[in-house]
């Protein structure tokens, strides 16, 4: 559990682990003292003191962008942190009050009193209920091949030459900031048989179903085995009808990538269309590696990052890969695993 802090608005607390640690990160790409162009999205900073500049201005919550203001001269020699200051007076500034004040209320659904929003659910995903079974339509995995093969686009209006088959999936219902109060006070109301003044800032679901947890094996394969199950395996990630996500959230990594997921919701980043390319051989084994994946070019909530979970859709309904997250030799890795709220966030490799 992350040491949390409380901050002036009441109700509200900081996760002062994962901003420590941003604030670490932060001081070192400052210290590069060069800016390093990012090599996708134009006028954005990928390194330096720009970079740091940017990341900061996009913060969500005041209180946050007050405390690694506060924290990043701390991992400073006095020569940068007058350096820091300097810069910071005239470009280091939060966004305008206001807009601050709106994007608490949309996120977290809170007033900046730390009190909250009556009947308002906010937009920050905070975890997830499994509540049944769907059947649903997608793309069988020799067309997508085929198609792939072919050169063709995967997802466009009216694939006409595409096989689909159907399948049975979970459904989940995301979980947001502030639902589960709303919840609460429509429950209590029906058990006193009176009317709740925001009934419909939440919809019912239906009791929760739990999903059958998924066996080990120790059978062995051949190389040649391996590179084609991969390929099945990322092929599936091109079955839906838009292109792939990943997304990445806090705590730990479920036991299976069909168990519903935990934690708060990060970031979700957009893979390549299709996803991968061919798998090759890992010698041993078959190595499929990810074309370029988009960046998150704003957080969603403040967090250490934990794991990531990979599906055709991002739904959560078709979810077929997830590992665990790091900054090297991890399955998904990133320049960083303390993610602000309204920060960029990148993948360096899968």
């Amino acid at each position: 559990m992350a040491k949390r802090r409380g901050t002036a608005a009441a109700g509200r607390t900081l996760d002062t682990a994962t901003l420590d640690a941003a604030a670490r990160f932060y001081a070192a790409e400052f210290l590069l003292g060069h800016d390093v162009a990012h090599p996708t999205v134009k006028g954005r900073f990928a390194r330096g003191p720009g970079f740091v500049r940017q990341q900061l201005y996009d913060l969500m919550f005041k209180d946050e962008f007050d405390y690694l203001r506060a924290r990043i001269p701390e991992h400073l020699g006095q020569i940068d942190v007058d350096r820091f200051e300097r810069l910071a007076a005239e470009h280091f500034e939060p966004r305008e009050e206001a807009l601050l004040e709106h994007l608490l209320a949309e996120k977290l659904a809170l007033f900046p009193d730390g009190k909250p929003v009556p009947g308002r659910k906010g937009s920050t995903q905070v975890g997830a209920v499994h509540v049944g079974w769907q059947t649903v339509e997608v793309e069988t995995l020799a067309s997508i091949r085929r198609r792939k093969a072919q050169g063709l686009p995967l997802h466009v209006p009216d694939r006409a030459d595409r096989e689909t088959r159907l399948v049975r999936r979970k459904t989940v219902w995301p979980v947001y900031a502030g639902e589960m109060a709303i919840r609460q006070a429509l429950a209590e109301a029906e058990a006193e048989g009176r009317s709740y003044e925001f009934d419909r800032a939440v919809d019912p679901y239906p009791a929760d179903m739990p999903p059958r947890a998924a066996g080990a094996t120790n059978t062995r394969i051949s190389n040649e085995a391996a590179i084609a199950a991969a390929d099945a395996i990322v092929d599936l990630l091109d079955e839906g009808s838009t292109a792939a996500t990943v997304r990445g959230r806090t705590g730990s990594q479920p036991a299976g990538a069909d168990e519903t997921e935990s934690g708060t919701l990060l970031f979700t980043l957009t893979c390549s269309d299709p996803a991968f390319g061919n798998a090759a051989d890992g010698t041993p084994g078959g190595v499929a590696t990810a074309d370029a994946v988009s960046d998150d070019s704003s957080a969603d909530a403040t967090g250490t990052l934990g794991y990531c979970r990979a599906g055709a859709t991002g739904t959560g309904a078709d979810d077929h890969i997830d590992g665990e997250a790091g900054t090297s030799g991890a399955d998904f890795n990133f320049n960083t695993l303390s993610i602000v709220s309204g920060a960029a966030v990148s993948l360096s490799s899968w």
